[in-house]
């Protein structure tokens, strides 16, 4: 099943970066290339980590009901998965979190892996958020009808799967037994072994949803969700000077967007296609040639890409891990 979905994702991707770069100036794309100021990527790459240990700090808040960790180790485990979200397929790296961390912290996987849902649950309610401040407060540039629409329908995706994994976790949370005798009428038939342990692993589910529990604990981690996107727009900023752009708040909170939408679309490791299509055609909104933009999205995508990825395989040597190992330990 999971080759079917990477294939999918590879000609989903491919198909993208067709239509993204038909009919372009290659020697204008190269010339902007060329042009740009990479002093630039120091802070943006700066900012990368930044973001990465504000999230590990954010993780830290979720998982201290269960165990007071580290702040290295939970570094750690945010660069292994975003590594693993880059090279493995079906964003493998919110599994991979889990497994890292309640390996080397000696706690459920279980429990680790509901901290790591209720952290993108704050990722995906916070996005939503600015797409509602942007939908209702921002004028879009002319011409913006198509991407407006394009950006509603991509919220109420979200909204959907942010709404139901809610749902199933608030079932889970109240309803315990209920959602157990449901799962072990699905899983039993195929195997009383999967049953089993399906019901231990809700169990120590349940527990990793102990943080929800802390008003304090939910406020800390929102605002640092609200910190952690806001960088991320800096950064869009910073590049767009890379290229000689003063791109305006709006335009920036616009890419964001826009790249956090596209991800969603089944693609390549990495995210290559709908990330650069989703940067480029933004900025394509305000007047920026369509050789720039895509310019600037790969370079962005590589900054984005290169340094989280050469840091994670180094923290999963450092484990004296390998990819096929953890591949095996999801399965």
């Amino acid at each position: 099943m999971k080759q079917w979905k990477t294939w999918i994702g590879c000609i989903i991707s491919v198909v993208i970066i067709y239509l993204a770069f038909r009919g372009i100036d290659l020697r204008l794309l190269l010339a902007n290339l060329q042009e740009a100021n990479y002093f630039y990527l120091i802070p943006i790459v700066a900012i990368i980590f930044l973001s990465m240990a504000l999230r590990a700090v954010r993780w830290g808040y979720l998982l201290r009901p269960i165990k007071k960790i580290g702040f290295h180790s939970l570094f750690e485990g945010i660069l292994i998965s975003f590594m693993a979200n880059n090279v493995l397929p079906v964003r493998m790296g919110e599994f991979v979190r889990a497994y890292i961390i309640g390996r080397s912290e000696r706690i459920s996987k279980s429990a680790s892996f509901a901290t790591v849902v209720v952290e993108r649950l704050f990722d995906g309610f916070t996005v939503l958020g600015l797409l509602v401040v942007v939908l209702t407060f921002i004028k879009l540039p002319p011409g913006s009808i198509p991407f407006k629409k394009g950006l509603l329908m991509g919220g109420y995706i979200t909204m959907a799967i942010c709404g139901l994994a809610f749902a199933i976790l608030v079932i889970i949370k109240t309803q315990t037994q209920w959602f157990l005798k449901i799962a072990l009428f699905f899983t039993r038939p195929f195997s009383a072994k999967l049953a089993k342990s399906g019901s231990s692993s809700i169990k120590s589910f349940k527990e990793g949803l102990l943080c929800v529990e802390s008003a304090q604990i939910m406020a800390i981690a929102f605002l640092y969700s609200l910190v952690i996107w806001a960088i991320f727009a800096y950064s869009i900023y910073l590049m767009g000077l890379a290229f000689g752009l003063k791109l305006s708040l709006s335009a920036a909170v616009m890419v964001l967007l826009a790249i956090c939408l596209a991800v969603m679309i089944p693609s390549t490791p990495g995210y290559i296609g709908p990330y650069h299509a989703a940067v480029a055609y933004t900025l394509v909104l305000y007047n920026i040639p369509l050789e720039k933009a895509l310019s600037l999205s790969i370079v962005f995508h590589a900054t984005n890409y290169i340094p989280i990825t050469v840091a994670g395989f180094l923290y999963l040597w450092r484990h004296h891990l390998t990819l096929k190992q953890i591949r095996k330990a999801e399965k």
